[in-house]
């Protein structure tokens, strides 16, 4: 029993990855399309700023949840 919860914890773990690592080319490619854009006002260096740190922290979050699928890997490969 124990073993199928880890197995869907795994599966969600995945599944969240895959939108993050999705957010992360949107957000980043945002960012490069307002650093690349020739009239830039306040404003666009703010949301470079924003879209910036967002990349970063989405980033992290992706390897926070790489690093639990890797632990969750290796306590199923031990049950075996």
């Amino acid at each position: 029993m124990d073993n199928i919860f880890e197995v869907e914890k795994l599966n969600s773990l995945r599944n969240e990855m895959t939108h993050l690592w999705g957010s992360v080319f949107v957000t980043a490619g945002g960012t490069i399309a307002l650093i690349l854009e020739h009239n830039k006002s306040a404003l666009t260096y703010l949301f470079i700023i924003a879209g910036f740190l967002f990349t970063l922290l989405m980033v992290n979050a992706y390897f926070i949840r790489r690093n639990e699928v890797v632990k969750i890997l290796k306590d199923l490969e031990a049950e075996r």
